[in-house]
Parts: structure tokens; sequence; C-alpha cells
């Protein structure tokens, strides 16, 4: 079997300054194409060849998926925990959860006090992981929400849901934060000089899909929506990823999500996918920035192309 690798590197900042010469010469020869979204959800979305029909890609249950939850029934909304600041008239998103050193302690508690308040309507909040939160529905809502990738330090009602139901999730929103307000929990935050916990930002909302068979035999990296993948098409989710070439062994075709914010060790991990190409063992790699809307293709004769000069990686983003 023919072996292929799809590597995605979501965290390439535009003021990287350091080179990674091996990277930079994949890049300089390979094929290149654009026009594809730059948020990694949408891009694994695109990637797995699934299309929504709700009118939200069905982030919320996959990502439940991934983080260990029952979400086969129902409908499923990412539901972060945020701090929100109002300034006159205005609210903005001040930190999201992976800010905000929520402890699971203060996640069981505000979802104990969540249900507790909407167990009548069947509402139901969930926190697998202190930062990781979603809310599961008996019935599916007409909404299309924002998600808030990007949108920290901005207004938060450009990114309000919109549609049939939204009227009644922004009423929900409003009585979630009088009630996280009045908890004790941000009580003893604000007593600590931590920010308090006094919203959540719903995204993603979906029952769950059904999944077209992957373009891979196994998945490497730890990112929730990685994992619900895994888990929704039964196949193998490796959450520690090496930097010694193990994604080269076996065959078939696989993807690799790297989640390092400067991308080290470019010649432990990039060297070997040159190397492998140049060989044959690697009969097709492809490298998508999410920073851009490119990805770029390899195969053993573009991995042969000396006479394209590589640039530094800053000059791509």
């Amino acid at each position: 079997m023919s072996r292929s690798l799809t590597l995605l590197l979501p965290h390439v900042p535009a003021s990287v300054q350091q080179r990674l010469p091996a990277l930079e010469t994949m890049l300089a020869r390979s094929d290149r194409h654009c026009a594809l979204p730059t948020s990694l959800q949408q891009r694994l979305l695109q990637l797995a060849n699934l299309t929504a029909t709700e009118s939200d890609p069905p982030l919320g249950p996959l990502c439940a998926l991934g983080d260990g939850l029952d979400a086969g029934s129902g409908y499923w909304l990412c539901a972060e925990p945020v701090h929100l600041v109002a300034d006159q008239d205005r609210l903005y998103l001040a930190a999201r959860a992976e800010s905000l050193a929520i402890t699971a302690t203060e996640a069981a508690a505000l979802t104990a006090e969540f249900n507790a308040l909407y167990r009548d309507d069947g509402w139901q909040l969930f926190a697998p992981r202190p930062a990781h939160w979603y809310l599961r529905l008996p019935q599916p809502l007409q909404v299309c929400t924002t998600v808030p990738d990007g949108a920290e330090g901005c207004d938060v009602w450009a990114s309000r849901p919109q549609g049939h139901d939204a009227l009644r999730l922004q009423a929900a929103l409003n009585e979630i934060q009088m009630l996280f307000h009045a908890s004790a929990v941000n009580g003893r935050r604000r007593d600590s000089g931590l920010p308090a916990i006094n919203s959540l930002w719903l995204w993603g909302g979906a029952v769950m899909p059904a999944l077209a068979p992957l373009p891979w035999q196994a998945l490497y990296g730890d990112a929730s929506l990685l994992r619900g993948f895994a888990a929704r098409a039964g196949i193998p989710c490796t959450t520690a990823v090496a930097e010694d070439g193990a994604w080269l062994q076996g065959t078939g075709s696989s993807l690799v999500l790297l989640q390092d914010e400067l991308l080290p060790s470019d010649m432990a991990r990039f060297m070997p996918l040159l190397d492998a190409l140049r060989r044959g063992e690697l009969v097709q790699l492809d490298i998508h920035l999410t920073a851009t809307p490119c990805s770029y293709r390899l195969d053993r004769r573009a991995a042969r192309r000396w006479w394209r000069r590589r640039r530094p990686l800053a000059n791509l983003i």
C-alpha cells in the first residue's frame, strides 16, 4: 500500500524568526494550492470531506465525542467558559478558557448550578475537561454561531447568534451570565484577583453527523475534533506526537497535527519526511499551514527541485 501523509501546522506566528531549513525546503519545492479555510477546525472538516447539513458545522458533537462524552443523541454545542468585560454600552471577550486557569472543582460547581437551573428544559452542561465544556439540548436549534477564534478583544455583539432561534439562545446567555455572576465560584475568584468565569461562548451546534470514510488509516495529534473523528470512524488516534519520524512507520495514509507554537526540532521532525520523499518511501506529502489559506503538495519528483530556493517561513505567513 502506498504511504502518504497529511501534515497540519496550525500555530506558525507571522513574527517567527526561527529558520526551519528542512520545512522551508519542502515548502519551496512543493505545488501550492490556496483558497482554503484558515480555521483549523474548518480545514479538518474539509479534509474529512464532511459537508454540514446544519446551520453550523458539526463541531459540537464531534469535539464532545473526542473529549469522551456520549454525543450520539441530542443537539450539542461547544460551550466555552469565557470572561467578558463591559465598557459603556459594549461587551468584549476579554479572556478565553485556556487563559482562565479553571480548576476541575470550579468547572464541576458551575456546571452543577447550570444544570439545576435548566433541569426542566432538558438542557445539560458537561465539563469533561476544565477548559472544554459542552451543552446538550434535547432538540436542535436553528442558529448560526461564530467560532471564538480571533474574537478575543472584540465586541461580542458582532458575533452574537443568528437565525430563527437566535433570540432564544441569546436570552439563555443573558440568564447564564446572571447565574455565573452570583455564583460563589466567581466570588472566590474575584477575592483571589482572578477574572470571573462570567459567560459561555456557544458555537458549533449540531447533531452527530454521518461520516464518509476518512482518507486516513491513522491520526496523530491531541485535539478534541481530531479525537472525535477517530472515535466516530473507528480508527486509531495517537495523541502523543513524537519527533523521531514515527509517523513514517507502516503503510497507508495518516494525518499528523503539530500544535507547537514555534515548531522546534526542525531537523528531527521534517528532515526524515524530505528524505523519505527522495527515497520514494513516502509517495505524497501534503503540508497545511492554517495561518494561511494554502496547502503544499510534494511527491518524489517535486522533492528534487533543487533549483527552487527556500525562503524564511515568516515570508509565507
